[in-house]
């Protein structure tokens, strides 16, 4: 057995190696620096706004989030994030930069209240309206049915030039699974609904996220679940497998139990019309790659970004940084900053740890391209993985069509193997 072969085998039940990486905090203790991260020579990139407020607190979820208390302190926090992009444009924006994607997410955006909200979306549609945007643009707002209304569905369609998609989080139907976990979606009338509100004001893409990798989900649930999603036809369906990081410790099913929930759940996607390879989580109506393009530009092209908010994320070709927040710092104490930019986390990275972070985000989509391998490597992945190559293909955990590698049935049961194999570390 070669050294690849021992280490794929290692890692086939160890359910840290997934799309997570770095798998711990300390893991780029150093590569650490205490400069912020620079976008002096980025000429394209995307946007995303976290909004970290919630009306309940999912259980499951492992995002930074605090829980909604008065306006006030959301006007404050939209307060300070306004004057974060105001100095971020003033300071890198040109001519030349070309906007690909702009998402906000949290938390819950539309917990906000009315007010809140519409300061939000005129405030994220402004700063957006000052750049040139790609031709794909399509920026996205997280949402959920108990805390969207016909007024803020208005207000979002009166930007509809810069935000075209709503992406309503449902992750399942089963009442008893929602009550434990403080979440509510309310009737499936609602639902019904509030599609009908946004298709008469224009929104012209609406993406619900499922979840499976529950322990005891059963197929009739995830049935049921989908006789909703019958009835919205969205046209974007996100799947995401509950899974285990640094963050959050949920209990999980087995991969074996993952992966047999994922068939079901793929069989039931495909045989609604979606489209979408087996081993991706998102699938279109169509014929995108159901991601926003926020979404495609991170995710698929290791394209930069900046994050503005508590805890939000940002990226260019040199490293990664964390605004304050990451860390479990109290809401109260980053409103007192006065700014969400100063206190956080930067990580100057070598070109391999810039590829295991593309290569676990890319692998999230079933798909890594190689041509992307190379920009980041400054080499030939095909060269530099050779033996990892050749096992992955020859064993059929992956397929080669021109530049991309897609994950197998094979090999998406067995992800979190196949995707470390490029990582840079021995864990």
């Amino acid at each position: 057995m070669t050294e690849t072969e021992k280490l794929f085998e290692t890692r086939k039940d160890i359910s840290d190696y997934n799309t997570s990486y770095p798998l711990h905090p300390s893991d780029w203790s150093t590569w650490k620096v205490s400069d912020t991260l620079s976008f002096d020579d980025v000429d394209d990139l995307s946007f995303y706004i976290h909004i970290p407020f919630c009306q309940s607190l999912c259980r499951y979820c492992e995002y930074i989030k605090y829980k909604k208390t008065s306006d006030s302190i959301e006007h404050e926090y939209l307060d300070i994030v306004d004057g974060d992009m105001h100095e971020f444009v003033e300071q890198y924006v040109t001519g030349k930069t070309i906007l690909r994607g702009f998402d906000i997410g949290g938390g819950t955006p539309t917990a906000l209240s009315i007010e809140n909200f519409a300061m939000l979306i005129k405030m994220a549609a402004g700063y957006a309206r000052r750049i040139k945007r790609a031709k794909d643009f399509q920026g996205s707002i997280e949402a959920t049915f108990n805390t969207i209304d016909e007024k803020k569905i208005a207000i979002i369609s009166e930007h509809s030039d810069i935000f075209s998609r709503i992406s309503f989080g449902l992750q399942s139907t089963n009442c008893t699974f929602l009550r434990d976990n403080n979440r509510d979606n309310g009737q499936t009338q609602r639902m019904a609904d509030i599609f009908r509100i946004c298709r008469q004001q224009g929104v012209n893409t609406i993406n619900l996220d499922l979840m499976y990798g529950f322990v005891h989900q059963t197929k009739e649930e995830m049935k049921a679940t989908m006789k909703v999603v019958e009835k919205l036809m969205p046209e974007h369906l996100t799947v995401y497998e509950l899974r285990t990081n640094m963050l959050n410790r949920y209990p999980i099913a087995t991969a074996e139990q993952r992966f047999e929930q994922y068939s079901h759940l793929y069989d039931l996607i495909t045989g609604l019309g979606y489209k979408g390879r087996f081993g991706m989580n998102t699938f279109s109506l169509i014929g995108d790659y159901g991601l926003s393009s926020y979404l495609q530009h991170r995710m698929m092209k290791n394209g930069s970004y900046k994050g503005f908010g508590i805890a939000a994320q940002s990226k260019n070709d040199t490293g990664i940084s964390y605004n304050i927040g990451k860390n479990g710092e109290s809401l109260k104490f980053c409103l007192s900053k006065k700014t969400f930019e100063k206190g956080g986390d930067s990580y100057k990275l070598p070109p391999r740890e810039l590829l295991s972070k593309y290569v676990a985000i890319s692998g999230y989509c079933g798909m890594i391209d190689l041509s992307v391998m190379e920009e980041i490597l400054h080499s030939d992945p095909n060269v530099v993985f050779e033996n990892e190559l050749d096992f992955l293909l020859n064993n059929n955990y992956i397929e080669k069509i021109g530049t991309m590698l897609y994950l197998t049935p094979k090999g998406f049961l067995h992800y979190g193997s196949v995707l470390s194999l490029f990582y840079n570390r021995s864990f």
